[in-house]
Parts: C-alpha cells; structure tokens; sequence
C-alpha cells in the first residue's frame, strides 16, 4: 500500500501539503489542503496504487476534491483520475496540448490550462508554466509565494531531467532545454516532483544542475 507522507513535519513551506508515494511504475500523488483539496497528478491507479483509500485517510471525501491537475497525459500520471472521476466531480486541469489523449474520457469536467495562468488552491495559487520536452503538453505548477515548485517529470532531483522521446529528435531535446533553461530562473526552494523524493530546501541548484546536463547533451 502506498506511503502518505505529511510533508507539513518536514518543512515550514509545506504546511497543509501531503504526499502519496507512487509505487513501481506510478507518478506520486500531492495533495494540497484538506476542505477544497486540489490534488495534483493522480497515478497509475492500479491495484498496487489505489487512490481512494489514500484519500478517504486523509479525510478527503469525494465532496472535498476541488480539482485535480494533471501535469501530463502519460498513464502513470493520468490513469488514476479515473478513478477518481468514479467518485467525485472536480474541475480537470490540463494543458491544451494534452487533452487530446484524454478530453473525450473526461467531459464537462475539463478546464484547459495555458502557459502562465493561475490555479487557486486554499493554500496558495498555483501559476501554470508551460515546460515541453517529455511531453509537448507538460507542465510544471509554481507556488511563487512559497517558493515551491511542482515539477512533474520535467526535472526532478540530483540534476536529472525527464525522458525525452526519440521520435522528437533533436525538436524535443531543444524543448527539454529551453524549458529547464526558464526553471532556472525561478526562485525555487522546495520542489515536488512526479517521482522520487521531494527537494526541501536549495531546489534551484537541483534544477540548474539539471539544466546544465541537458544542454551537454544539446
């Protein structure tokens, strides 16, 4: 069964945020408040990795889900809101550039996002920063007050860098970094991202690093 973490023990920045530690093969889970919780990335939503009994322990109820963002449409982030939409009605965040893999599956519900847009939450509002590479459609979520950096699988700690698909060629690796090239910009000192363990304190040196690596390999 996966892990809850309350990351409000682990840092000041992170109070009022929860991780769901995704298991193999799934992306993690972060939920952000309690009463109107958005919920960011959903999983895989396999057996391994059921949504809803993470949730109901943390008191969140299908009447508590404000939203659910999706930071690309790859399965391992996306497959378990589903699962979700079983239970519950959210507004669906979603980059323009990924609904056509998923739109159809979730109606109404759909709210398209765009490259410097603003998602509210009960903590903090969250800016949209459009960031292709892995995906065309992909998308990091910028608590700019906080300096918290939700960062999907655009980069993630220790200097690494999501996949980059070789059908894209040397378009993709040109997107991948010229995206980490605008991270680095940011002031960034906690980043959550869609694998691995959260980055608590000095994030932007991770995200450099990063950066560095990529345009090597450009």
């Amino acid at each position: 069964m996966p892990r809850i973490i309350d990351l409000s023990g682990r840092s000041e920045l992170l109070m009022g945020v929860n991780l769901i530690v995704g298991e193999g093969l799934c992306s993690n889970i972060y939920v952000i408040g309690r009463e109107n919780a958005v919920i960011v990335d959903a999983g895989v939503g396999n057996y391994a990795n059921p949504v809803w009994p993470q949730l109901d322990k943390l008191g969140i109820g299908p009447e508590d889900i404000a939203g659910v963002v999706i930071t690309h449409a790859h399965h391992d982030h996306v497959s378990g809101l589903f699962v979700i939409l079983e239970r519950s009605k959210p507004r669906v965040y979603l980059h323009g550039l990924a609904t056509q893999y998923v739109a159809s599956h979730i109606g109404s519900n759909l709210v398209i996002i765009e490259d410097g847009e603003t998602i509210e939450t009960t903590l903090w509002p969250l800016e949209v920063i459009w960031t292709p590479g892995h995906t065309e459609g992909e998308i990091c979520l910028y608590a700019r007050e906080k300096r918290i950096l939700l960062s999907g699988d655009t980069v993630f700690p220790n200097g690494y860098y999501g996949s980059i698909p070789t059908e894209g060629g040397h378009s993709a690796i040109e997107a991948t970094v010229k995206s980490l090239e605008k991270l680095t910009k940011l002031d960034v000192e906690a980043m959550l991202p869609g694998h691995g363990m959260p980055v608590l304190r000095d994030a932007r040196d991770h995200i450099k690093l990063a950066y560095e690596n990529a345009a090597e390999r450009f």
